[in-house]
C-alpha cells in the first residue's frame, strides 16, 4: 500500500509547523493522522524550510483583524506563492518517492 495525502496550505503556519498535507484514507492517517506534520517525513531540511517558509508568506495573506476580508496579496504575491507552492509540491513528490501519493490540491 501507498501512502495518500492532498497537498493545500491552510492558515496558522511558524517556522516548525505548517498543516499543508493531509491524510486520504485510513492506511495513512494510521501512520500521520489527519493533519500531517511534516517534520514526520522523510524529507530534506531544505524542503521542510521551504515549506515553512510558503507558510508564513500564506499567513501573510489574511486580515487577522477580519478574515472575512479579501486576502491581502497583491496579483503579483498570489502568483509567487503558487508557483512556490508548485515547487515545493514537486520536491515533495520527488523526495517520498513512489509509496507516498499526493494530490495537489488549489484553492484560488
Amino acid at each position: 500500500m501507498r501512502y495518500r495525502f492532498r497537498y493545500w496550505y491552510e492558515w496558522g503556519c511558524g517556522d516548525t509547523y505548517c498543516p499543508c498535507l493531509w491524510s486520504c484514507d485510513d492506511y495513512t492517517k494510521e501512520a500521520f493522522g489527519y493533519e500531517v506534520d511534516i517534520n514526520a517525513l522523510p524529507i530534506s531540511d531544505k524542503l521542510k524550510h521551504m515549506i515553512f517558509e510558503l507558510g508564513k508568506k500564506h499567513d501573510a495573506a489574511l486580515d487577522w483583524d477580519y478574515p472575512p476580508d479579501p486576502l491581502l496579496w497583491t496579483k503579483e504575491e498570489e502568483d509567487a506563492f503558487y508557483k512556490g507552492a508548485h515547487e515545493a509540491y514537486d520536491m515533495l513528490i520527488k523526495e517520498l518517492g513512489s509509496e507516498y501519493e499526493i494530490e495537489y490540491c488549489e484553492c484560488r
